[in-house]
């Protein structure tokens, strides 16, 4: 075949993949779009929380927005907010449009990689199959769907360039390809600023490759030093400039082995020095796998512990998300065993097998790493059991019933199918049909954007809104106010909020969220440490707190307002929420848990059900398992359409657990007295608020906005 036609034909392979790739990735569109509560301002809303971050990354370039917001003051360090903003700046589109279509246009970019590393083994086959399953991998679709958006979208991507670019450098003893490599290693923490660990333990396991079995070449020790140096952490202009005229160097002049050897062993040292390599990856590590978080002999809560995609899974979980399916992932174990076999240098995509195993432990986040590079492993496999047969047809055959078998589950978790096949529920654990497709909600509802929308409009920009770090993004964008805590600030200072949200002191909520954002804009540090740790020692935080909370404290002017969001949906989480607070941090010692339950509500005959729970209403007791737990109170309570709660209340003994019945959203919660008297619940439902402390600004089923005097 000549070199044009092989080009054209690799041009059509990508071209193919990456449509594929991008209409399946848009399913969500066609799901969501049948929902009015998902739209605002004519478009529908992104489903990631933390695209908001960019989001207001790009309204400040944009617009100008944001201008007194801490946390966005080097914006122009997050590749994803600029791209985002120029895209915008020129196309005829709006940045919500943007935000919506980018993750399945940037993300299908995967399958270029993905093939051209077929091509570069003579196979092309094997990379544009591999390529229709890396594309939408089960864990790359759901991080890079429409409306994702996110940098996920260029986390599992530009590996696989980096990938590519190694394997040829190693195949070809190419320089150009490094380089290549280099420059891609340079971008990558501009677009996936977590992502050193990843380039670091690839760019070790090439240099172990190399060093093991062409130690005798001086392509070995030329790509060291190159590498190691793209590796370095040096200010990124200074290091194109360096890995640039070490290309050119390199490639110009000849030098003596020897000296090679030396410079290469003198770089890689400076890059584990510099790099704090086994540092960072081991910090990623214990940050995924401890509870606790120690900070001057304070012992805060791990945010990690608590974070759903960071949370120990089932292995079936991780194989299914990697692959599609249990079976896939022996079939794609076993292809990967078989490729280092005749291909040694495959060695270098271990770390991004590794990682994706990693998730067992760490999180179902790390999985999406493994998705090509599984999918290059699953085909590979496919491509030599093929190889058995001499009939071109039956080769061809069996690489393609293979590819779509390994497909199969992958492409029913985006679409759904066989709703009423009932013998796939007995193969699900090892090769699950999905009935239904992955679906999930945006962010917020139009109803809660409105709300915002009004707060931005009784605001100003340097305004501070206290609420839980879950909606610290959305909050930016919509609201235009600040947050002390956010999606990427959030781990000492939670406990503050925490305790504001929980405490039944509401003076202690009021004096402490002053406090707090006082003390942040002041100093634009974490604050909790500022308050709990004097002269390098911890002081007693509960005795801070008491006085904090009393009438005789003063809280200082932030010389801005504050106000408390109360947003309806913090109820899924509120235990999770309150978990921070609970544990003295001097001693380390965790809280009894508290008693909390939500679900929808069903009345049955004399009973009530929340959820699995059985009410006894003559009996006024609550069924839990064989256990009948009295009622204390019982709270049937209702809001109208300006967000005013009306409320029966019902005290029925001294002593037992609350019911609340939330008629606005046909849900129930059972919860004992710590939840029931938190700032959170009596300001939420029963409008039970200080005069003296707080106004009532924004009044809604949706969300409850007080301002603190």
């Amino acid at each position: 075949m000549d070199k044009s036609h092989s080009t054209a034909l690799t041009l059509f392979a990508i071209v193919v993949a990456y449509l594929f790739s991008y209409y399946l990735h848009l399913h969500w569109i066609s799901w969501a779009s049948h929902n009015p509560e998902f739209f605002w301002n004519g478009q529908l809303m992104i489903n990631n929380v933390d695209g908001y971050f960019f989001g207001s990354g790009a309204q400040k370039i944009l617009y100008h927005m944001h201008l007194d917001n801490p946390r966005l003051e080097s914006i122009w360090r997050y590749g994803t907010a600029v791209i985002t903003a120029y895209v915008v700046k020129l196309l005829p589109i709006s940045l919500d449009t943007a935000m919506l279509y980018l993750p399945p246009v940037i993300s299908s970019l995967v399958v270029i990689p993905v093939i051209l590393i077929g091509r570069l083994y003579g196979n092309l086959l094997w990379g544009f199959l591999s390529a229709l399953i890396a594309g939408i991998g089960w864990s790359y679709y759901n991080r890079t769907l429409a409306g994702y958006y996110d940098t996920d979208m260029f986390s599992a991507m530009l590996p696989m360039f980096i990938l590519y670019f190694l394997l040829a450098s190693v195949r070809y003893r190419s320089l150009n390809y490094l380089l290549a490599a280099s420059l891609t290693v340079i971008l990558y923490p501009w677009l996936y600023d977590q992502g050193l660990s990843i380039v670091y333990a690839m760019g070790i396991m090439m240099f172990l490759y190399l060093v093991m079995f062409h130690r005798r070449g001086k392509f070995t020790y030329q790509a060291i030093i190159l590498f190691s140096f793209a590796l370095m952490p040096i200010f990124w202009v200074v290091k194109l400039f360096l890995v640039v005229i070490l290309w050119y160097l390199l490639e110009k002049y000849e030098t003596e082995l020897k000296k090679l050897q030396i410079a290469a062993s003198v770089s890689f040292l400076a890059f584990l020095l510099l790099g704090n390599v086994f540092g960072i990856i081991l910090h990623k590590v214990f940050s995924y796998t401890t509870s606790s978080e120690n900070v001057g002999g304070l012992h805060f809560l791990n945010v990690n512990e608590t974070v759903r995609e960071a949370g120990k899974i089932p292995f079936e979980v991780v194989a299914n998300r990697i692959i599609g399916s249990l079976l896939g992932l022996v079939i794609a174990v076993a292809g990967y065993i078989l490729l280092v076999m005749r291909q040694k240098e495959f060695i270098i995509a271990l770390p991004l097998w590794g990682i994706g195993f990693f998730a067992y432990w760490g999180g179902l986040r790390f999985t999406v790493y493994a998705v090509p590079i599984a999918a290059l492993s699953a085909v590979y496999f496919f491509i030599w059991l093929s190889e058995k047969f001499d009939s071109q047809k039956l080769r061809l055959a069996l690489a393609t019933l293979g590819t779509l078998f390994i497909l199969a589950p992958n492409i029913t978790h985006i679409t759904g199918c066989c709703q009423k096949v009932a013998w796939l529920d007995s193969i699900k654990s090892f090769y699950p049909l999905k009935s239904y497709p992955y679906l999930t909600p945006t962010t917020f509802y139009k109803s809660e954007v409105a709300l915002l929308d009004r707060l931005n409009k009784k605001s100003q920009p340097k305004d501070y809104a206290i609420t839980w770090w879950d909606y610290g993004y959305p909050i930016w964008y919509y609201g235009d106010v600040n947050t002390l805590i956010d999606g990427g600030k959030h781990n000492e200072d939670n406990f503050l909020v925490s305790k504001i949200l929980t405490t039944p002191n509401q003076r202690l909520a009021a004096n402490l969220s002053k406090l707090s954002i006082k003390v942040y804009t002041d100093t634009n540090r974490s604050v909790a440490p500022q308050l709990f740790i004097k002269d390098g020692k911890p002081i007693d935080v509960e005795k801070f707190l008491a006085r904090v909370g009393s009438k005789e404290y003063k809280a200082p002017d932030p010389k801005r307002e504050i106000y408390l969001l109360l947003p309806h949906r913090m109820f899924d989480i509120f235990p999770t929420v309150a978990y921070f607070s609970q544990r003295d941090l001097n001693s380390g010692q965790v809280d009894t848990r508290h008693f909390f339950y939500k679900n929808r509500i069903a009345k049955r005959g004399d009973k009530l059900f929340i959820g699995q729970l059985a009410i006894d209403l003559k009996r006024a007791t609550i069924l839990i398992g064989n256990r009948e737990i009295p009622i204390k109170n019982f709270y049937i309570v209702g809001m109208d359409a300006n967000g005013k709660s009306h409320f029966k209340e019902q005290h029925v003994r001294n002593g037992g657990l609350n019911v609340i019945v939330d008629e606005s959203f046909a849900e129930g919660l059972i919860v004992d007295e710590y939840y029931f008297k938190s700032t959170f619940f009596q300001m939420y439902f029963f409008d039970r608020y200080d005069l003296k402390l707080f106004e009532p600004v924004i009044m809604s089923p949706w969300m409850k906005i007080y301002k603190i005097k």
